[in-house]
C-alpha cells in the first residue's frame, strides 16, 4: 500500500504542509506543558495524532477531508460545551476563582495587619554579614524628650489670655522681672513669638509686670480655674527651638520657664532571624542623628536593590516584640530618598496544615473548610476568609435557578419574553420578507432598483444599524422630533419591547426576502397553473400550494433563525441594555433575554457568578436544542435525506 500517491511536486508539498502543521502544534503543546496547561497539551497532542493518521496514512480517505473540521469542532464547540457544563456544577464566582491551594497561599500571605499603633520606620536597606541575600535593615527610633533648656535659666512672670476676642487663640504676655533675658516683654502664641517694648504694654501691676497689650485680654479667675488641667500641656513659642511652659498660678500670674525639646535616637538592626539594639558608638549618623551605617551592616547599592526588588517585599524581619509581630518592607528607596519604609505587622492568621484550619491569633477564631469553597468561622457562619476557591456543588446552581426568589422571579419573566421575542421575530421577519418577495416577483417598473433597496438593511453592519436606531429612538431623537411626539421608546417596558421587535424586523426581513425569493423561483409554475385550471383562486393557491412548499423548504432556516434570535445578544445589549429594570437593584430588565441576563450575571454585577451563568447557558442550550429537534422532526425535513 502506497502512502504517498500522485505527482512528485504534490507529494512534496503535502509532506511540507503536514510537517509545518505538526511542528507548529508540537511547539504549542510543549509551551502548554511548560505553563502547566495539561488539558490544552492533551488536545494539541490529539490534533497531532489526527493529522498524522489522516495525511501520513491511507487508513481513511474521508478523514483527510474531515480532519480540519473535526479539530475545529472539538476546539470551538465541544470543549466550550464541556467546560460550560462542568463549570455549572461549581461555586465559581467573584471571590471563589482560585484553586484551594492558591487560596490557602493567598490567605496565608495576606493574613497580616498593622500593629495597634500603626508603627513604621524609615530605614536603610542592606544586608548583614557576607551574603547579600541576608536582607537586613538599619533603623533609628526617635523619641522626643523635653526638659529645661541647657544654659538658659530665665523665669518670666506671665499672664495667660487670648487674642482678638477669640478664646481659642491662646497667648501669654511675659515679663522678665529679674532682667535675665534680652526681652523685657514679649507676646507668645503656640506658633509665634513677638518681642515687645515697654511702650506697647497698656497696663502694669505693682511689681511692674505687664498685664495688657493691644489685642490681648487675660482670662478671668474663674476661667483659669476651669483650665487648670490643660495648662501643664500648653506650649508657647520662644526664640529658636525653645518654647515656654507655664508653672502653677499665683494670684492670677504664672511663672513661665524656657524649655527645649530634642530627639533622642535608639538604633537597631533587624534580619529575618534577629533584632538587636546597637551601641550608638558603632553607628554612622547624619547631621540630624539618623543612622546611615553600622558595623556588620552593608548598605545595598541601587543595582542590588533592583536585583532583589521582587523578593525583598516578601521578607519578614524580626521585631523587638515576639511573634506574631514582625517587620515588613513596604516601599523601597526611590524618588531621591535613600530610605526604605518598614511597618510593624502582626501575622494574625495562622494555617494548620494537619488540621486544615486557619486560626486568628488575636481573636482565637478558628476557620474551617465549609465544603463550599471558603474557610468559615466555626462559631459565626457569617464570618469567612477571602479569597475562596472553586468548589464543586453538583446541581446547586440549577436548584438556585428555581429556589432563589431573586433569581427565579426575573428568570421566569426573562424566559417568557425570550420565547416571545424569538417567535415574534421569526414570524414577523418571515412574513414581511415573504410579502416583499411576492411583490417583487411581479414584473413591475424599477424592480431591480427596489430589490437593491430591500437588501440595504442586510448589507449594513448590524452593530452600526442598531446604534443608529438607538439614537433615533432616544427621548430627544429624530423620530420624536420629526413626528412632534414624546414617546419613551427605550425606557418604558412595553415600548422598549416594541422597539426591539421593530428594529430587529428592519435588520432581519431582507434575509427572509432573499431566501423566499429563491424558494419561490424553485416552485414549479405548473402547480399554480393546474390549480388555477381546477378553479382555485390566488389566495387558495398561496395557502394550499405555495406556502406549504415554502415552509417545507425553509423550515431548517426558520429553526436556525429561531435559535439565532433566541440568543440574539447584540440587539438587546446595544439597543436597550436589557432595560428598563424590573425594579431598583434588579439585575434583569424588561427586554433582557436569557443570553443577556446570563451575561449580566457573569460580568455585569458586583459578584460575577460564572457558575450560575454556566447553569443558565446549559438550560439555554437544552431549550434551543429541544425546540430545534422537535421542529425538524415535525417538519420531516430529514426524511428527504433518508
Amino acid at each position: 500500500m502506497r502512502i504517498f500517491k500522485g505527482k512528485l511536486i504534490a507529494v512534496i508539498a503535502k509532506i511540507i504542509a503536514v510537517t509545518i502543521a505538526i511542528t507548529t502544534l508540537s511547539f504549542f503543546m510543549l509551551a502548554a506543558i511548560g505553563t502547566g496547561d495539561t488539558n490544552i497539551a492533551i488536545f494539541l497532542g490529539v490534533c497531532i495524532l489526527i493529522l498524522a493518521v489522516a495525511y501520513l496514512t491511507n487508513i481513511s480517505i474521508p478523514l483527510k477531508f474531515f480532519a480540519p473540521g473535526i479539530m475545529f469542532l472539538i476546539a470551538f464547540v465541544i470543549v466550550p460545551m464541556v467546560f460550560t457544563l462542568s463549570m455549572s456544577g461549581f461555586k465559581y464566582q467573584t471571590g471563589n476563582m482560585l484553586s484551594k491551594e492558591q487560596a490557602i497561599e493567598t490567605i496565608d500571605q495576606q493574613g497580616t495587619i498593622n500593629d495597634e499603633n500603626q508603627t513604621s520606620y524609615d530605614v536603610i536597606l542592606g544586608y548583614a554579614g557576607k551574603k547579600s541575600t541576608n536582607v537586613a535593615i538599619l533603623g533609628s527610633i526617635s523619641k522626643e524628650e523635653e526638659g529645661a533648656a541647657a544654659g538658659i535659666y530665665v523665669k518670666f512672670d506671665t499672664v495667660l489670655g487670648y487674642l482678638d476676642g477669640d478664646k481659642t487663640k491662646l497667648a501669654v504676655l511675659c515679663t522678665d522681672t529679674w532682667g535675665d533675658s534680652q526681652y523685657a516683654f514679649f507676646l507668645a502664641t503656640p506658633d509665634k513669638f513677638t518681642p515687645l517694648t515697654e511702650d506697647k504694654i497698656t497696663s502694669f501691676d505693682d511689681n511692674y509686670v505687664g498685664l495688657g497689650t493691644a489685642g490681648f485680654k487675660s482670662f478671668t479667675k474663674d476661667e483659669l480655674t476651669s483650665m487648670l488641667d490643660q495648662i501643664p500641656s500648653m506650649k508657647f513659642q520662644y526664640e529658636g527651638d525653645y518654647f515656654v511652659k507655664l508653672g502653677s498660678p499665683v494670684k492670677g500670674l504664672f511663672e513661665a520657664s524656657v524649655n527645649q525639646s530634642k530627639l533622642v535616637y535608639t538604633y537597631f538592626m533587624a534580619t529575618a532571624n534577629s533584632y538587636q539594639i546597637l551601641d550608638p558608638a558603632t553607628v554612622t549618623k547624619d547631621s540630624s542623628g539618623e543612622a546611615l551605617g553600622a558595623i556588620g551592616f552593608k548598605k545595598y547599592k541601587s543595582a542590588q536593590i533592583s536585583k532583589y526588588a521582587d523578593t525583598i517585599g516578601n521578607v519578614r524581619l524580626t521585631y523587638s516584640k515576639p511573634k506574631p509581630y514582625f517587620l515588613g518592607i513596604e516601599t523601597l528607596p526611590g524618588g531621591g530618598s535613600q530610605y526604605a519604609r518598614v511597618e510593624v505587622k502582626i501575622k494574625n492568621i495562622q494555617y494548620d496544615q494537619k488540621a486544615d484550619t486557619f486560626t486568628n491569633v488575636l481573636t482565637k477564631a478558628v476557620y474551617k473548610d465549609d465544603g463550599r469553597g471558603n474557610y468559615r468561622n466555626i462559631k459565626d457562619k457569617k464570618d469567612y476568609l477571602d479569597p475562596g476557591w472553586r468548589q464543586g456543588v453538583w446541581f446547586e446552581n440549577f436548584v438556585n435557578l428555581f429556589s432563589e426568589p431573586k433569581i427565579r422571579e426575573p428568570l421566569f419573566q426573562v424566559f417568557l419574553w425570550t420565547i416571545a421575542f424569538a417567535v415574534l421575530t421569526v414570524v414577523s421577519q418571515f412574513a414581511l420578507g415573504l410579502l416583499v418577495a411576492i411583490a417583487m416577483d411581479k414584473k413591475i417598473r424599477g424592480r431591480n432598483v427596489y430589490r437593491s433597496l430591500m437588501i440595504l438593511p442586510y448589507a449594513m453592519p448590524s452593530i452600526m444599524s442598531i446604534l443608529i436606531w438607538g439614537g433615533m429612538l432616544d427621548d430627544n431623537g429624530a423620530i420624536n422630533s420629526l413626528l412632534h411626539i414624546h414617546i419613551n421608546w427605550l425606557h418604558e417596558p412595553t415600548m422598549a419591547k416594541v422597539s426591539v421587535l421593530l428594529v430587529n424586523l428592519w435588520l432581519g426581513f431582507p434575509y427572509f426576502y432573499l431566501i423566499s425569493s429563491g424558494s419561490l423561483q424553485a416552485i414549479p409554475k405548473e402547480l399554480a397553473e393546474s390549480a388555477s385550471i381546477d378553479g382555485a383562486n390566488g389566495r387558495q393557491i398561496f395557502r394550499m400550494i405555495t406556502l406549504p412548499l415554502l415552509l417545507r423548504m425553509l423550515t431548517p432556516l426558520l429553526i436556525a433563525s429561531f435559535a439565532f434570535n433566541f440568543n440574539n445578544f447584540n440587539i438587546i445589549y446595544l439597543l436597550t441594555g436589557g432595560g428598563p429594570s424590573f425594579s431598583f437593584g434588579s439585575i434583569a430588565g424588561s427586554t433582557d433575554i436569557l443570553i443577556s441576563y446570563t451575561y449580566k450575571l457573569a460580568f455585569d454585577t458586583t459578584v460575577q457568578d460564572y457558575g450560575l451563568a454556566s447553569a443558565i447557558s446549559v438550560v439555554i442550550f437544552l431549550i434551543v436544542a429541544g425546540i430545534s429537534m422537535y421542529g425538524i422532526r415535525k417538519s420531516k425535513v430529514l426524511d428527504d435525506f433518508a
